[in-house]
């Protein structure tokens, strides 16, 4: 079974904005495979479906992003998984918007949720696919995270980032993580 993890912030106030960049990728993948994802579970929104053959399931922590590993350490040892079962898809402030990251493992890059995960796993080594959105011009960091890009260009690019986010997901679990890597990190 594999685990995938949208980071992002439960409620309507959050659903548009960049921090929640994780959840709205794991909400197109779930769409294209049919799969409910409004079970609450492990402090999650939980879905369970397949995907290519293989077991997936799907997680949105209703923990916040601060403490997405307190959800996703509940929902591991539930169904006794390993950090090679996961994907965790998050947004990514180093990665301009309209493009995505695959990696295998690296630091938190001062993403609260990360950090979380990392804290739980006590490791670094987890798959993730990163999506851009860019560094804040004028705005703080939490105000930029919890909003939507208001020029339309941007926001366009930053939905563009969400939608290839799903793809590179869904080539992932078809072929091998390191085979979407060569395929989507340019």
């Amino acid at each position: 079974m594999r685990l995938i993890l949208g980071i992002g912030n439960y409620g309507d106030i959050y659903k548009d904005t960049r921090h929640n960049s994780g959840f709205q990728a794991l909400d197109l993948f779930a769409e294209d495979f049919q799969i409910d994802i409004r079970k609450k579970d492990f402090h999650s929104l939980v879905g369970k479906g397949k995907a290519f053959g293989e077991d997936v399931l799907l997680l949105k922590p209703l923990t916040y992003v601060n403490l997405s590993g307190r959800a996703l350490i509940e929902a591991m040892h539930f169904y006794k998984l390993e950090k090679e079962d996961l994907i965790v898809l998050v947004d990514d402030m180093d990665t301009e918007p309209g493009h995505i990251r695959l990696k295998l493992k690296g630091s938190a890059g001062g993403h609260n949720g990360l950090k979380s995960i990392i804290e739980v796993l006590q490791s670094e080594e987890f798959k993730r696919i990163r999506i851009g959105i860019g560094r804040p011009q004028f705005q703080n960091t939490p105000d930029f995270v919890l909003s939507a890009p208001k020029d339309p260009s941007v926001y366009s690019a930053w939905k563009d980032g969400i939608s290839k986010a799903c793809e590179a997901l869904e080539y992932s679990l078809k072929f091998t993580f390191e085979k979407a890597m060569s395929q989507y990190n340019h």
